[in-house]
């Protein structure tokens, strides 16, 4: 199994072609994981436990994972102080998670749908979805949405924590 982990970017701020075209790349069976220009994986295993998640879990084809920042609910880690930007703070947050190893939870049918901080997809699944919509915003509501309708399942793998920068200094100019 390949896992590819992709920044997607276009200068016409295109996320869904950007992510389209990043998947032409790849092969049916292979993994990507589409990582926000501002976000990281702070444990050192990270890549490993992913793969191991993803063979542990067939049924599902999508997964994120859990973060300090975002505007979905479920996939914040509670009690994280989310203005903390020290990194060491989050490698600590990180390696508790993971020496936890909690199991996937199924949130296809959450009502908020997964804001795309981290999307791990398999290339088959991207084309049963058909891909992702042009345009910026909602992108990665549009693309949960998909799986739910196509009956694919949604997992959050609550182990794998994710530091997000995501508007840390308050600047929005990326809104404009």
């Amino acid at each position: 199994m390949n896992v590819y982990t992709f920044i997607a970017y276009d200068k016409e701020k295109d996320l869904g072609r950007a992510y389209n075209e990043m998947m032409n790349l790849v092969q049916d069976e292979d993994w990507v994981v589409f990582l926000d220009h501002d976000a990281m994986f702070v444990h050192r295993d990270w890549y490993k436990y992913l793969r191991e998640v993803i063979s542990k879990n067939p049924e599902f084809g999508f997964f994120t994972a859990t973060t300090n920042r975002i505007g979905c609910p479920w996939q914040l880690i509670q009690g994280v102080d989310r203005n903390n930007h020290d990194m060491f703070y989050h490698k600590q947050i990180a390696k508790e998670l993971m020496d936890r190893d909690l199991d996937v939870v199924d949130v296809t049918n959450e009502r908020v749908f997964l804001s795309g901080v981290v999307m791990i997809v398999q290339k088959k699944t991207w084309k049963k979805i058909g891909g992702a919509k042009s345009g910026f915003l909602s992108v990665d509501n549009d693309l949960h949405s998909k799986c739910k309708q196509k009956g694919i399942r949604v997992g959050l793998i609550p182990s794998l924590y994710t530091y997000h920068w995501y508007r840390g200094d308050g600047d929005t100019s990326h809104l404009s």
